[in-house]
């Protein structure tokens, strides 16, 4: 996750100063771009989504372990948080979790990087098909 959050701080870092000031951040079914931002806006809030998934990938782990059974709502309940268990549920749950985050911040940080190039290649902007790629394995 830490790798991850490294990458996307980079990634912003380096075409900040690449973009123009106003680029193209929504794009219609036919790929044209039909919804714009200026840079440092777009880059503030993607970077504050960004550090949310983080933030909450890295508190996860410390939530569940506070928080009592009573307030869990899964399945057997009282068999997976049972003192005997409940460490190796918490553990379960929290890299489960994890990989979910990691996932996302990926996919974002694969997003963000088909925006940047899409604003940057002097023509009008365009969704690129790497888009659909993307998406569809990150559904996957």
């Amino acid at each position: 996750m830490i790798g991850l959050a490294a990458i996307a701080i980079a990634q912003f870092a380096h075409y900040y100063r690449l973009l123009p000031d106003r680029i193209a951040v929504h794009f219609g079914s036919g790929g044209g771009a039909n919804g714009w931002s200026d840079t440092r806006t777009f880059v503030l809030t993607y970077g504050a989504v960004e550090a949310m998934l983080v933030i909450a990938a890295l508190l996860v782990a410390r939530i569940l372990e506070r928080v009592p059974a009573s307030s869990v709502n899964i399945p057997n309940r009282d068999y997976w948080l049972a003192d005997e268990r409940r460490r190796a549920t918490i553990d379960y749950v929290t890299e489960q979790f994890l990989w979910i985050e990691c996932l996302t911040l990926a996919f974002l940080i694969a997003v963000a990087q088909i925006i940047f190039k899409a604003n940057l290649r002097g023509a009008a902007p365009s969704l690129p098909g790497d888009f659909w790629v993307t998406l569809a394995a990150f559904l996957v």
